[in-house]
């Protein structure tokens, strides 16, 4: 089969609309485990850049209230891997010990295509955002409804549990706790915030 990105598009579109045959689909398509790691880094670069031209459009305002959040498109994109790691660890390990069979080499590619659908709700944000600006937030909110409709399947389908609203239910328990456990860690390394 040769990839295309037309090919891509039209598998991000059928997967949204059946993620865990998509799912299915990306995980046999037998991707070498350098070319998975290739994708992150390029997935976590993209989506920096993105991130930095996304934050370009906005006013000076909430530009400086970010602060040295955006300081770096480098630190964003390391930023961005190191979380994707962190969820493919995460979704592995949470998944098995729930009874799941899922590897990681299946996750890490799930979670380099999952952030390629993300990246195209990007893209799409960033011209909403150009041409009716009252309608990107709207964009934004459907980007993150889709991301919890297919993570959900996509770590159902890895682990092979039955139950996608479960799964949905165990996505969303594992992210609060893993915010918790990283603001205790972020508290610790810098501090209260006064």
């Amino acid at each position: 089969m040769t990839i295309t990105l037309q090919s891509l598009f039209s598998l991000a579109r059928f997967t949204v609309q059946n993620p865990r045959e998509g799912a299915r689909m990306v995980m046999q398509a037998d991707v070498p485990v350098a070319g998975r790691w290739i994708a992150l880094a390029l997935m976590a670069i993209l989506s920096a850049v993105l991130a930095h031209l996304s934050i370009g459009m906005m006013p000076a305002e909430i530009r400086g209230e970010m602060g040295n959040a955006i300081a770096s498109p480098f630190r964003t994109a390391v930023l961005q891997g190191g979380l994707m790691l962190l969820a493919a660890h995460a979704i592995v390990w949470i998944g098995r010990w729930r009874g799941g069979i899922g590897t990681f080499d299946d996750v890490l590619i799930l979670m380099v295509w999952l952030q390629f659908i993300l990246l195209i709700l990007q893209v799409v944000q960033i011209v909403v955002q150009l041409l009716l600006p009252p309608l990107a937030q709207v964009v934004g909110f459907a980007s993150i409804a889709i991301f919890l409709w297919l993570i959900s399947n996509f770590v159902a389908e890895v682990h092979k549990f039955k139950s996608v609203p479960m799964t949905f239910l165990g996505v969303i328990l594992a992210m609060f706790a893993m915010g918790f456990v990283m603001a205790l860690v972020l508290m610790f390394f810098m501090g209260p915030v006064v």
